[in-house]
């Protein structure tokens, strides 16, 4: 005797539904199908199984055979199982976020941005990813208005009511110039005040609108764009400070130098993610936000390298210090600082 093929879950679907509508007409009526194509599934269902589920000839009335009983009682206990699969697909389909938001400072390093987003699509490849990059206290305004559920920046331009946040590495701001700048070219020892030049301000208010950070300068440019900062002080046009992963290959081809300036050194640019209190990330970007801690506990012991740097202005190497540290406490109660849009 040969062993019997694997039926269909449609042909065992098309039995039950002729079992409980009583009749071949019935059954193509319920599953929107011609009688000929259910009369066709259950012969081939029989032919696979090798044996007769139907009577044939007793009645008008469609009668279960002994085995086909049992196949029946299989057939439900399959199609149950069905049922249960079904429901917790669509739980699944409706837990997920039709969208994942994310707005991140352009400060954030973008080789980690990367790799947490390469990371995102391995895991969750059929949730799209709405990105925006903004400046300063363009992160909070965004995640603020919904336009992105999560978002990455720093604490000193964000007002942390009703938000939850946690806390990643931060990116280290260091001070450079163009190789042709005097603040370049000049020794350690007859380097010109750093106040006498122009320091380029990444900034989303005129000058005079709020309390400035880690600008020294008295001839500020203020820059909206991080990138068009990074343009202008390769063109030797100011100095100001940036984040070292993104100015990495320019000292190390010499297209700009790490300045050693007496009145600011540098510093860690602390980031924080944040969204929502009463809208919190489903699971997608919930395992987004971990992702993102675990690649940041992997940058802080770069960041730690990169502050152990010594910079250097001219062709002399100053003596090796560790670039201070911006360390901010979270505002209590919410309590917004003031004068907190500018970042040399």
């Amino acid at each position: 005797m040969r062993n019997p093929a694997t039926p269909s879950i449609d042909q065992l679907l098309v039995l039950l539904a002729v079992v409980e509508t009583g009749s071949f007409t019935a059954a193509a009526k319920r599953l929107g199908r011609a009688t000929s194509a259910i009369s066709y599934a259950i012969d081939t269902l029989e032919a696979q199984l090798g044996l007769s589920v139907f009577e044939r000839g007793t009645t008008r009335k469609p009668k279960l055979t002994r085995q086909g009983e049992a196949i029946v009682s299989e057939a439900r206990a399959v199609a149950e199982s069905i049922d249960t699969l079904r429901a917790r697909v669509r739980g699944l389909i409706d837990e997920l976020e039709p969208e994942l938001s994310l707005v991140v400072d352009s400060v954030f390093p973008a080789d980690r941005l990367v790799a947490l987003l390469r990371d995102f699509h391995a895991k969750f490849p059929t949730v799209p990813v709405r990105l925006l990059v903004q400046p300063l206290g363009g992160v909070e305004r965004a995640v603020r208005s919904g336009a992105a559920g999560i978002g990455v920046g720093n604490i000193l331009h964000m007002d942390m009511t009703g938000f939850r946040h946690i806390d990643i590495a931060g990116v280290q701001m260091i001070p450079v110039a163009a190789p042709s700048h005097p603040l370049a070219a000049a020794n350690t020892a007859a380097q010109p005040r750093a106040r006498d030049f122009v320091q380029l301000v990444l900034s989303e208010q005129p000058s005079g609108e709020g309390r400035d950070y880690a600008v020294v300068s008295l001839n500020t440019w203020r820059v909206g764009d991080l990138t068009a900062k990074h343009r202008l002080i390769l063109g030797g046009i100011g100095w100001g400070g940036m984040p070292e992963p993104m100015v990495r290959a320019d000292i190390e081809s010499g297209r700009l130098v790490r300045l050693n300036l007496r009145n600011w050194r540098g510093g860690e640019y602390l980031m924080t993610a944040v969204h929502k209190i009463d809208t919190p990330p489903g699971p997608a970007g919930r395992w987004l936000i971990e992702r993102l801690v675990t690649l940041s506990t992997q940058a802080e012991g770069k960041n730690a390298q990169e502050a152990a740097k010594p910079a250097r202005a001219g062709p002399r190497r100053a003596p090796q210090r560790k670039a201070a540290r911006w360390r901010t406490r979270q505002p209590r109660q919410g309590r917004v600082r003031s004068g907190k849009r500018h970042l040399s």
